[in-house]
């Protein structure tokens, strides 16, 4: 069948009611990929943060009138040494401790403050250390000596992460539930303000589910058309995120970066993403079809 012989869409894309469903859904799904994007990036960080803190625990050492830091410090790496689970560890200088404050401090000399000295444990995470018995082995044998598992920030970024969550889920809980009222309604705003065209389609015999098929067809590269708008808009923001984020927006450009472009995130990304256009063009679908066949006084 030629272009000049195949039937015209039964609603003019030019409507103003169409152009209004075509935006509704874009802006929706484009709000739709930011809140799934958000959820994938949540869990992707709280993953990371819990894996990097069971993965190392750190040694401090504080300065004491009645010992030598130095002293202090070769003896507790001496004791990390032979211990079973410690797979390497290596201290800190005073110079690198320093900096770690400078955004608490701001620029300190190091013989200004007495500044503890850190050492950084990394532990076997199939077979750890017993914990217990080295925190009570550095106390006893080295002078000002305390062992930090970061258990207790390790729960703490797992309770945030699942505290952020379910929050980012609830958001996209309203979203959708937005998504399918708008849709609904301007669904149904474009039928009743074409019911002229399908009176008249009635009356001259076309048959029930031809009519149906034509409106099928075009809520369907509607949808499809306004729910991939939304996602390239979408898809655009993360990347944007990674490659534009200035020096202010670093913790931003530093997310989008992690999310867009890190390959075990992309996919796990793009695959979520691929589900909004084809939701909102299901509801596009349903919505009119049932809208149409009520006008037509036919079951769905």
């Amino acid at each position: 069948m030629s272009e000049a012989q195949k039937p015209a869409p039964i609603f003019p894309r030019r409507a103003a009611p169409l152009r209004a469903l075509i935006i509704t859904m874009a802006v929706m799904c484009y709000l739709a990929s930011l809140a799934i994007g958000a959820l994938v990036l949540i869990h992707r960080a709280t993953d990371s943060w819990t894996q990097g803190l069971s993965q190392e625990v750190t040694v401090e050492i504080r300065p004491l009138s009645d010992a030598n830091l130095d002293d202090e410090v070769a003896k507790a790496l001496q004791i990390l040494k032979a211990t079973p689970g410690v797979t390497s560890s290596s201290a800190l200088s005073a110079a690198a401790t320093a900096k770690l404050l400078e955004p608490w401090l701001g620029q300190v000399q190091v013989g200004d403050l007495p500044l503890p000295r850190l050492i950084r444990v990394a532990v076997d995470e199939s077979s750890p250390p017993n914990f217990v018995l080295l925190g009570q082995t550095l106390t006893a044998k080295v002078k000002g000596a305390a062992l930090d598992t970061h258990q207790r920030w390790q729960s703490e970024f797992a309770r945030l992460g699942r505290n952020l969550t379910w929050l980012t889920a609830f958001v996209l809980g309203l979203i959708s539930l937005a998504s399918i009222l708008l849709v609904t309604a301007a669904a149904r705003g474009v039928i009743e303000a074409n019911r002229s065209i399908v009176d008249a389609l009635e009356l001259i015999g076309a048959e029930p589910g031809f009519i149906a098929r034509q409106n099928d067809w075009q809520f369907l590269t509607t949808g499809l058309s306004a729910g991939f708008a939304g996602l390239v808009a979408g898809l655009v923001t993360f990347a944007s995120l990674g490659l534009f984020g200035g020096a202010a927006d670093e913790s931003l450009a530093s997310a989008g970066r992690s999310l867009f472009f890190a390959p075990e995130a992309r996919w796990q990304l793009v695959g979520s993403l691929i589900a909004v256009p084809i939701a909102a063009t299901l509801i596009a679908l349903f919505v009119s079809r049932i809208t149409l066949m009520r006008i037509l006084g036919k079951d769905l």
